[in-house]
């Protein structure tokens, strides 16, 4: 008799130990499976200690065209971090929700005077001013034909952001007349880095009336006289229905389209396209469920929520339109949800959820029944995508679900993860460290074969492996239970299994840090010769 392990898989705590197909494992903790072969997962390595006071719930690397020991967000909250969708930026704008209101900073404004990273930010939105403009009348030469004027002015920041109108104020210019515009509101107190004030007045044409740019004043200028001639005003306003984002936005994404994602209450809002800091009213979906996070799905978006999810087909928030999904599949963790294998995964009661345009799939059904998957606390589970790879990180270590279906632990516990896409690096926050992920000395690895059970009582003389390498690998045999023989391995010779017991049901272990492909247990030296 001949038992060969070949083609090496994961775990499948869902399926008895007799009942495993021959590739799979009841353990197999700090592998990398490679082609069917076993490595060991390396130990992580310190990157950076951020100054930061708290633990890490949060952490990002910015200055992404510096080191990566360079500057670290590092958050105690849950915070959701996004590179703005900005045409041409150079300062690396990025905005972010979760620490308070929505925020943005850039690279001068995050890595000032100080290490505790983001250092200064400001606030993401830019308040509409909040009274409208004064007009009177000056006595000087006007225009040939009396004009009904009305003027409203909008605050615009020094990255050149603008905000929404003010209320609008009607005056008369005719031939003896010019308005002076006055009464402009003080900008208000924070950190919202206004420095100008843009005018608007209007304009009455076939096509009907708007407000065109008419003039820019800095913040503190008292008033102005408007002498601009018609053919000499701007474009119309582009921010005539823009909003403030929500102060408690949250789950903040970046979209194909150059808008940004989030939610407040049980509404999706979405910002405008390449002006993350306008989130208009109009643009926002509301579900009956309470939304727990949004991810990108292709061109559209998905929405998890503590009840059934959604499905939104579009990015573009001139053209969104929701659907709901029918399956009761609610989402438990919002830190779970990655996008991954051209869908979203997500942790639910059940298992791990995969919505693709496909449908919806549980990628553990096969791996993990409810009780075993709850016995892992989904609830705490936190992941990335890396390398093809779905990372999770619960309270206790961790699992890697790959696009075959294996599912593997580790037991490095984390309480952070980031993937940088410049780097193509995975780390994570560990203690008051951030760490970079499968670099450091090769962990022990463990993989444990399925229980075989034999016909009737046998024995088995001999053993094989094969290994790229013999310097720390160690074989182990169980029968019925027990512990029957431990075989350090030095070469891929065959060697001799103890005498004098049998078994009917055998177990078989391979530890170390050796990549290793193959193992074959035979009940004599011939039949190993064709392994």
């Amino acid at each position: 008799m001949l038992i060969k392990l070949a083609g090496m898989g994961g775990v499948a705590p869902k399926i008895t130990p007799e009942l495993l197909p021959d590739n799979l494992a009841q353990t197999a903790t700090n592998v990398i499976l490679h082609n069917g072969g076993v490595s060991s997962l390396s130990d992580t390595v310190w990157v950076q200690t951020p100054t930061k006071a708290g633990a890490a719930n949060t952490i990002y690397r910015f200055g992404r065209n510096h080191t990566e020991d360079g500057y670290w967000f590092k958050f105690s909250s849950v915070v959701n971090i996004v590179k703005g969708p900005i045409p041409g930026d150079t300062e690396e704008r990025t905005y972010y929700t979760g620490d308070g209101a929505p925020k943005k900073t850039n690279f001068s404004l995050a890595t000032g005077s100080g290490s505790s990273y983001p250092v200064v930010s400001y606030e993401m939105k830019i308040p509409s001013p909040a009274s409208a403009p004064t007009v009177t009348q000056v006595e000087t030469a006007g225009p040939e034909v009396e004009e009904q004027r009305a003027y409203i002015y909008t605050y615009v920041t020094g990255w050149g952001e603008e905000s929404g109108p003010s209320l609008a104020t009607v005056g008369t210019a005719d031939a003896t007349h010019l308005l002076d515009i006055s009464g402009f509101a003080t900008p208000p107190t924070g950190a919202y880095n206004i420095t100008h004030i843009n005018v608007y007045r209007s304009v009455t044409s076939s096509s009907g009336t708007n407000y065109y740019f008419t003039r820019q004043i800095t913040v503190g200028t008292a008033s102005f006289t408007d002498d601009t001639a018609i053919a000499s005003m701007g474009e119309p306003i582009p921010t005539l229905d823009w909003d403030e984002p929500p102060d408690d936005l949250f789950g903040l994404v970046a979209l194909p389209s150059g808008a940004l994602c989030g939610i407040s209450g049980k509404d999706i809002c979405f910002s405008v396209i390449n002006a993350p800091y306008a989130w208009p009213e109009k643009y926002r979906l509301t579900c009956d469920y309470n939304p727990v996070a949004v991810a990108p799905m292709g061109q559209g978006v998905v929405v998890v929520t503590d009840g059934l999810p959604y499905m939104i087909n579009s990015g573009d928030p001139e053209s969104t339109m929701m659907v709901r999904l029918d399956d009761e599949q609610a989402c438990v963790a919002a830190r779970s949800v990655v996008p991954f294998g051209g869908g979203v995964v997500y942790a639910s009661p059940d298992g791990l959820i995969s919505i693709t345009q496909g449908g919806i799939k549980n990628l553990t059904e096969n791996i993990y029944d409810h009780k075993a998957w709850q016995a892992i606390n989904p609830s705490s589970i936190f992941a990335v995508k890396h390398d093809n790879r779905y990372y999770g990180f619960t309270s206790s270590g961790g699992f890697v679900l790959d696009t075959s279906g294996n599912f593997t632990t580790h037991n490095i516990t984390a309480t952070a993860a980031y993937v940088d896409p410049v780097l193509d690096r995975l780390y994570v926050a560990i203690g008051a460290y951030v760490k970079k992920w499968d670099s450091g000395s090769a962990l022990t690895h463990t993989w444990k074969s399925k229980r075989y059970n034999l016909p009737k009582q046998e024995s088995f003389a001999c053993a094989q492996v094969l290994a790229s390498s013999f310097s720390n690998l160690t074989f182990r045999m169980y029968a019925d239970g027990v512990l029957k023989h431990t075989q350090t391995v030095t070469s891929d010779a065959p060697f001799r299994l103890p005498s004098g017991f049998k078994g009917r049901r055998y177990e078989f272990e391979i530890s170390g840090t050796d990549h290793w492909t193959h193992c074959a247990i035979a009940q004599s030296m011939e039949e190993l010769k064709n392994v």
